[in-house]
């Protein structure tokens, strides 16, 4: 049962990329996560099928992965929001 780690390992670059990707270059804050859960249920339907795995675990970490993407995404919106504020002085 080699794939659940080998997809634990890929998916969490797969988030990193993705969020700070969709977030950094084509500033679309909530894309990124919304594509991420989507296509995380993907295996959440297909591992199932071929292997003796309970669904509730891969959905767990889609859902988890999703929402650090959240967090990615609000993390880089808040510090552009923050270099963008103009200075009271």
């Amino acid at each position: 049962m080699w794939e659940i780690p080998l997809y634990l390992i890929v998916v969490s670059i797969l988030t990193l990329v993705i969020s700070l990707v969709s977030t950094i270059k084509l500033q679309k804050y909530f894309i990124a996560p919304i594509i991420l859960f989507v296509v995380l249920n993907i295996p959440t339907v297909v591992i199932p099928m071929f292997y003796n795995v309970g669904w509730k675990a891969i959905l767990g970490w889609a859902i988890l992965y999703t929402l650090i993407s959240l967090l990615i995404s609000f993390i880089v919106w808040s510090i552009r929001k923050r270099k963008h504020l103009p200075k009271n002085v």
